[in-house]
């Protein structure tokens, strides 16, 4: 009996897995920003766009992005994550771009730069810049571990981007990063967008989590599973092997 209640229980918690599999979720970046290499309090928080790469002046721009996770339900079991961005306008040709995983918080203030926000303006309280992971407006406040962002070296996904349209980067490591955020929701530091900024004229402009009409707002494409608490589990095993008792023993009394 013993034997047959624990090959019933593990059956049962394979087949909830397996017939869990396939829901999805998608969830618009919640804080985006671009920081600007040759203004340590050059500030763009709330513009409309990104910026990652170098310009044809050999000036690098580097992007933030924040997703919040609350609406991924309690309980998931991450199955893959994908971040899609559009790109508005690039130079370059094909070039790669990457997210790494960040390593310090970092804050988002109003600033936006006019025009086509190719340069920022000076940083506004809670602004994040090249210097500051958080600015106090008056050219002081929280600065990264280095300048440009305090981020993992080793990227989370890299993806080969085009200077127009939606670009998608999806790997093992990005899963992995927002697994570990649910766990610590408090190390939640979102990514650096990396452009390819081994050579000039790469910069890529990309809408933000304030693109205007007719834009796209990053997003975090999460594939995920329910998988139903061992107490769940072994309820519905038990009731379920009990049937299959009494079925068995009606069976024995007729014969």
């Amino acid at each position: 009996m013993q034997r047959a209640l624990s090959i019933f229980l593990c059956s049962t918690a394979c087949a909830c897995a397996s017939n869990a599999l396939g829901d999805f979720v998608t969830l618009a970046a919640t804080q985006s920003a671009t920081i600007y290499q040759e203004d340590a309090n050059g500030a763009n928080g709330s513009g409309q766009y990104l910026f990652a790469g170098r310009t044809n002046q050999g000036l690098t721009r580097r992007a933030l992005l924040r997703f919040d996770l609350a609406a991924l339900p309690e309980g998931a079991l991450l199955l893959s994550a994908r971040v899609n961005m559009n790109v508005a306008q690039g130079n370059g040709g094909v070039r790669p771009m990457s997210l790494h995983r960040g390593t310090a918080q970092w804050t988002t203030g109003a600033s936006d730069p006019a025009g086509t926000e190719s340069v920022g303006v000076a940083a506004m309280l809670g602004d994040c810049t090249w210097q500051w992971a958080s600015s106090n407006g008056a050219l002081g406040g929280t600065a990264w571990s280095q300048s440009g962002g305090s981020f993992e070296s080793i990227a989370s996904a890299t993806a080969s981007t085009t200077v127009l349209g939606m670009q998608h980067l999806t790997s093992e490591s990005l899963r992995a990063d927002v697994e570990a955020w649910l766990a610590n929701p408090t190390e939640n530091f979102g990514w650096l967008l990396l452009g390819d900024e081994s050579a000039i004229g790469t910069a890529r402009r990309l809408d933000s989590a304030h693109a205007a009409a007719g834009g796209f707002v990053p997003s975090l494409e999460l594939e995920y599973t329910i998988i139903p608490a061992p107490g769940a589990i072994a309820l519905f095993g038990v009731a379920g092997l009990l049937a299959f008792t009494r079925k068995r023993r009606t069976t024995q009394d007729k014969s």
